[in-house]
């Protein structure tokens, strides 16, 4: 099973960079929990038609946990859609990261997209960077780990954000099996669109929009488990994001 889904990643990999015309939006997939090697490519596959799609990705563990492949197209990227979970790639490569960010060009993540490049403990390889700052800086958000496993959370409108162009015509209610992560308080420039809410415990955004230092447009979700994929509202607040990412002001 494990074989015949990346034989499928791979091929959408070579499919999708053949593709000519759009914009062109860079996966950065490098995460082991929530499959989303697997998600995204079948969900970029479905809805992503009008654009070009390329594909980056490190190895789920081991000595080349921190090794991206295919990491120049970072370099060709409209869009980045990060889905990483404490990495430390190469200075090379993040440098192509940070450029991206300096050039103003938007930036998409999804769950563990807050700690993409903060590492738990330790020290990075050497050679090999992190980018601690990242969450508050540039995705806009204060990650602070989680509630426990196990208890259902409800994702509705945050009221703030109701009249925002990515929720605009989106009818958005929802159960997730994800555990909530703690956000709490966002940035002040940072706009609440979704939170999520389970029992006991104050609610949390779970969606926002943010400006990097730069001034490019950002969107985050701490939605993102493989079984959000199942759900249609997940994947039309996807599309419709990514192009407001893409749109011009």
């Amino acid at each position: 099973m494990k074989k015949s889904l990346g034989l499928l990643f791979l091929f959408l990999i070579s499919v999708a960079g053949a593709k000519d015309g759009g914009k062109t939006i860079v996966f950065l997939i490098a995460e082991r929990e929530y499959k989303t090697k697997e998600s995204l490519p079948v969900f970029a596959g479905k809805t992503l038609g009008d654009y070009t799609l390329r594909y980056c990705h490190a190895e789920d563990e081991g000595s080349n946990r921190n090794i991206l492949k295919n990491a120049g197209a970072i370099a060709s990227a409209d869009l980045l859609f990060v889905s990483a979970r404490r990495r430390a790639f190469s200075g090379k490569t993040m440098s192509l990261i940070r450029k991206h960010v300096a050039d103003g060009k938007p930036v998409l993540g999804i769950r563990t997209a807050s700690h993409a490049f903060a590492l738990r403990k330790g020290s990075p390889p050497e050679g090999h960077e992190t980018w601690d700052d990242w969450d508050k800086t540039v995705m806009g958000g204060n990650y602070d780990g989680h509630h426990g496993r196990g208890k259902p959370c409800r994702v509705d409108r945050f009221p703030s954000g109701s009249d925002h162009p990515i929720l605009k015509k989106l009818k958005f209610s929802l159960e997730t099996p994800a555990s909530l992560y703690r956000n709490s308080p966002l940035p002040e420039k940072s706009v609440p669109l979704l939170r999520g809410t389970i029992e006991g415990f104050p609610s949390e955004p779970v969606a926002w929009t943010h400006r990097s230092p730069s001034g490019g447009k950002v969107f985050y979700t701490s939605l993102g488990h493989l079984e959000d994929f199942d759900k249609p509202a997940f994947n039309k607040l996807l599309l419709n994001a990514v192009k407001w990412c893409l749109k011009k002001d």
